[in-house]
This record gives structure tokens, sequence and C-alpha cells, in this order.
């Protein structure tokens, strides 16, 4: 079965691999909206964790970055008075040397992540959703933060008064976005963050149409309850007026998926979806080891 995932996050690296595991022909459309430039290179985190999942090297307990990497970059910037918030180690910051390099030498955003993914070793496809810059920012009482800050930095402890996915009004989906979409026979949306992993992608022009043309498109949400599963998801669809639970990642996604799966607590919820117009499935979601994760992955496709 071709597969194409809309991914961004820990929470979709382990369906990746489920879905990997269950043996998809998997082609990854990760989010571009936590990019930044940081110590002087591209940092692509959404990108790279696809990447370092699909390989095999990504770090588990984290949820980010490479299993067993070292940290003497940063320790060296701490003690030349960088201020160091970002946890960039060292083969990371290769990942994005690297790509820093191919970029400038006049490379695609496009091209320079599938040289790094034949490189790694993905053995599926990583694309990102388009080749233009776009930044999640996100409105404070202190000013704009874009996501790393407000994450990373700041541990999204300030109040989010609203979102903005700049530059993504000059975007457009890639050549490549268009063919992996039009060929799945299911599109997935990862249980990633739908305003910050999802959003930056749908706020692309085309981006939705595409969705609405595909054969299927089936959703996993990223809650339980009124919190997600990790990260800062519910306090961010509070900040764009969307209630923060299944049922309000089913309404985000009302106008292009066919079906949305949810965890087993919250099947009360299920009705409701389903007057929506979208199938819904309520199942134990929590990716527990390969095991879990393959079974989530046979459940998204079945539903």
């Amino acid at each position: 079965m071709k597969v194409a995932a809309l991914a961004g996050g820990t929470g979709s690296a382990k369906l990746l691999r489920g879905l990997k595991a269950i043996g998809a022909e998997l082609t990854v459309v990760a989010n571009v909206g936590d990019n930044a430039w940081i110590y002087g290179v591209y940092v692509c985190p959404d990108v790279d964790i696809a990447c370092y999942t699909l390989a095999g090297i990504a770090d588990r307990t984290k949820g980010w970055g490479i299993r067993g990497d070292t940290f003497h970059m940063l320790d060296l910037l701490g003690r030349a008075g960088t201020d160091t918030w970002f946890r960039l180690g060292d083969r990371d910051l290769a990942t994005c040397l690297a790509r820093t390099q191919l970029l400038r030498e006049g490379l695609t955003l496009t091209g320079a992540t599938e040289a790094i993914a034949e490189k790694l070793g993905t053995g599926s496809a990583v694309l990102p959703a388009c080749d233009e810059p776009v930044q999640t920012v996100i409105r404070t009482p202190e000013g704009e933060l874009n996501l790393q800050e407000f994450w990373v930095r700041e541990k999204g402890r300030p109040r989010a008064l609203g979102v903005e996915y700049r530059g993504s009004g000059k975007a457009r989906p890639t050549a490549r976005v268009k063919e992996a979409i039009g060929e799945a026979d299911v599109v997935v949306v990862c249980p990633a963050n739908p305003v910050t992993s999802v959003g930056p992608s749908l706020a692309i022009p085309g981006f939705i149409r595409l969705l609405k043309s595909a054969r299927r498109v089936v959703a996993l949400s990223p809650m339980v309850g009124n919190s997600p599963y990790s990260g800062p998801a519910g306090k961010l669809m509070e900040a764009v007026e969307v209630h923060p639970s299944s049922l309000g990642v089913a309404k985000m996604y009302s106008g292009f998926a066919d079906a949305i799966v949810i965890s087993d607590k919250d099947a009360r919820m299920a009705r409701e979806i389903r007057e929506m117009g979208l199938g819904c499935v309520a199942t134990g979601t929590m990716m527990e080891g390969g095991a879990g994760e393959a079974r989530v992955a046979r459940e998204v496709l079945s539903a």
C-alpha cells in the first residue's frame, strides 16, 4: 500500500516506525514550520526526525536527535559565551552543516533533503512540504517567538495569543509532494501537533486542495481527553480558538479528512465526530514499543 504521511515531531516518529514495520510503501511529507537558522546552520527539526527515525538512528528516549550523540560543539560554544539553549548534538549538527552547504550550492530544500536521506539510508522518501521558507510564529504578551524559542527556550510557558505561518502565502507544494499525495492509496495525518506540525503545511496555498483530491485521508489524533500525549498542542489549539481535544482536531481536519482514529478513552466523542461526516475509530492509541506502533499503524490504514 502506498502511504503519504504528513509528519512532524515525536508522535509522528512512532507512527512512521509502525508504518514502515508493516511494510507500507512510505513517503513522508514533513513539516517545515519549525525550520530556523541556529548556530549559523539551517535546522529542520521535523525533516530530520523523520530521516533519523526511518534510518533507525533516532534517539527514542529524547524523541529528537541521534542516538548516542555528543555535545562537544555546544560545550565549547557555551564556554565562548554563546547562549546554547537549543540542544543540537554534534552528529545532528553535521546533518545541518551538510544541508546548509547543499543549499548554498543551489539545491532546493527538497533536493538537499533527498540527498541527505539517501546517505542516511532512510529507505523511504522524505520530502519537505515546500521549498520556500515558512516559519511558525507564536504571538505572546512578551512579543513574537518562533516555535523553537517558544517551546525549547521558553519551555512553552508564555501565554499564546495567536499563531501565524509566516511566509506560507508565497509557498507552494512541490511537484514531489503533489506526486506523493496523488499516488498514495492513503494519506495519513500523523499524531502531530495540529497547529504547529500540521498547520504550516495546510496553510500553503493549494495544499488542502491536494488533500481533498487524495484517494483517502486518515488522521490519528494526538489527544487524550483535553491533553496531548506530549508537547504544547493543547495550549496552541486554544490560541487558535479550537477546543483541545480529539473533537477539536476532527473539526480542524474535517474539510479534507475521510476518517480519524481517536483514543478509546475518548469514545464518547465518536458520535459527534461522525456527525461531521468523518469516519471515526476509537482504539488504544498509545504506541508502546514496536508491537504497539505496528498495531496502531494497521488500525490507521484500515480506518
